[in-house]
């Protein structure tokens, strides 16, 4: 902790000083996590200034429809939760490119 962080936490009574002694934690190991990750931490101003996506609420409500639908019990062609876990490993093996190169294994 920095110097005024401990000036600060020193001018407080013993249970003000656990708490943000405790906040003061969880800051620093955000700033760790963010330092550490820089360069996957997306920059949704600079995608939106790009014309880019920003939000995958579009695939999320397909998926939904989809999911809903297939669900159903009103529907005749209907998934188990098993089979419906499996479609979507499938799925997003085929869009990252796992199926192609042949690495693909199903979880349980």
């Amino acid at each position: 902790m920095s110097y005024w962080v401990r000036s600060v936490v020193s001018e407080h009574t013993r249970e003000i000083n656990a708490k943000m002694k405790r906040f003061l934690l969880l800051i620093d190991e955000l700033a760790t996590y963010l330092r550490l990750n820089e360069a996957s931490v997306i920059n949704y101003c600079q995608r939106y200034w790009k014309g880019l996506p920003i939000s995958s609420s579009r695939a999320e409500s397909t998926v939904n429809a989809l999911v809903n639908a297939r669900m159903n019990k009103l529907q005749q062609m209907r998934w188990s939760p098993h089979g419906a876990q499996r479609v979507f490993q499938a799925r997003a093996a085929v869009i990252d490119g796992r199926l192609k190169a042949g690495a693909f294994n199903l979880a349980a």
